[in-house]
């Protein structure tokens, strides 16, 4: 997966997490009274540790990627 993409996936859940009067509550006086809910803050905990997991996964395909890239030149004997 793209980072472009990972990006855009953690933006959106934040926000449609944000949107959930369950899980955040916006006072609409101003942002310092906004806060997430307790059921907010669990939902935001478990959301980034699934995205940590498909972060550090789309950095290992993206690192796996150039290695063989580098083997590959390496092997045509381009320089590296």
């Amino acid at each position: 997966m793209k980072k472009s993409s990972i990006k855009d996936l953690l933006y959106g859940g934040i926000m449609e997490l944000m949107n959930n009067s369950e899980h955040y509550y916006n006072s609409g006086i101003g942002s310092k009274y906004n806060h997430f809910t307790e059921s907010g803050k669990e939902s935001v905990q478990a959301f980034l540790i699934l995205m940590s997991e498909i972060m550090l996964m789309a950095e290992s395909e993206l690192l796996d990627k150039r290695a063989k890239e580098l083997v590959v030149k390496g092997l045509k004997g381009e320089k590296v």
